[in-house]
This record gives C-alpha cells, structure tokens and sequence, in this order.
C-alpha cells in the first residue's frame, strides 16, 4: 500500500492528525514512498486544521496538511488503502463509493492483531450495513439482527476514535495517542508487507 487516505468528518480534527503523524512514523521507520492524504466526510475545501490539533501534531513533530478537503471521487481513487475514524465513515464511503468497498476499513479494525476481535468486528460492520440497507428499502430488521449486534458490541472495544472536535487540548491529546498508536501497529503492517 503506497498511497494511504485518512477520512474523518471535517478533515480539521482526527484525520490531519493522522495524516501528520504518519508522515513523521513513515520517515522515522525509513518507509519511503509511502503518500498519505486526509479528507472529510463533511469538510468544507480549504478549512483550516483546528488550533489544537496543530499544536498537537507540532509538539509530536508531525507535519500538518495545508487545509482541509472534501472526500471526493478523486481522492478515493488515488488511494489504494483508506482508513477512517469511525465506523459511521466507513458506511458513508462505502455507500458513496461501493466499487472501493475493498479498500475502506476503520483504522482500528485494520491495524487489529487478534483475529478474533477483528472478525467481531468485521460482522458487526457486516450487520450494521445489512440493517441499513433494510432500513432504506422499508425492509423489517429482526430482533435476531438487533441483539446480534449488541451483544458484539458489548464484547468488543469501540472500533471508533472519539471526536475531540470543540474539546480541551488535552482531549486532542488523548485522542492523538489513540491515533498513534493505531498508526505504529499500521507502520509495523506495512513494513511486513514490503
């Protein structure tokens, strides 16, 4: 995987923090070659990062991408690996570019190292999308799905990486070693894959 998209919501939060700290990972463990990118779901082109998440990634000596972008046609397609934040991303990229489905995955259900947990978790994306697809189409959800669903989810940890959008600086912090330490596991992957 040489070109690597990070999607969140308004590409002003979780995704350029992602992208900045993957930079400085990439160059710390010598994997040249590798681009990544970030997008919003719900940006606006041009936004600028929020002020702590700038000083987040400038005091772990990430780079920060220039301004925001929208998630578009274009930058789905450059992407051969694209890893969003939560798993409500991910039903909305893939529901907006079905033909990458093989691609889009949440950044914490990639990097999983247990199978197990990365099986639960891959059967509650599975079932989730299943019920909203029902649910477009004014099709029942069985009550088998429902508890099905809940009871995955209590057994596993979120697969998504909170928001700190309009928090505290030390809110971004601890959402930013989220994401690092997601991205160590991402790098260690890659690096196996060479």
């Amino acid at each position: 995987m040489n070109r690597i998209l990070f999607v969140c919501t308004g590409n002003t939060c979780r995704s350029p923090m992602a992208e900045g700290l993957m930079r400085k990972i990439l160059a710390d463990e010598g994997l040249a070659g590798i681009e990544v990118r970030s997008a919003g779901v719900a940006a606006q082109d041009g936004t600028p990062i929020s002020e702590h998440a700038a000083t987040v990634l400038k005091s772990n000596g990430g780079t920060r991408p220039q301004r925001s972008a929208a998630l578009s046609p274009s930058t789905v397609e450059w992407a051969e690996l694209i890893l969003t934040m939560t798993s409500a991303h991910k039903r909305y990229t893939i529901q907006r570019f079905p033909d990458a489905v093989d691609k889009i995955h949440t950044l914490k259900e990639y990097v999983e190292s247990d199978s197990a947990a990365a099986t639960k978790i891959a059967e509650v994306e599975r079932l989730m999308t299943d019920i909203q697809l029902k649910q477009a189409l004014a099709k029942p959800v069985t009550d088998e799905e429902r508890s099905r669903i809940v009871t995955l989810q209590r057994e596993l940890s979120t697969p998504d990486i909170a928001d700190p959008f309009g928090g505290s600086l030390q809110q971004y912090e601890s959402c930013a070693a989220e994401i690092h330490a997601c991205l160590i596991k991402l790098a260690a992957k890659l690096k196996e894959a060479r």
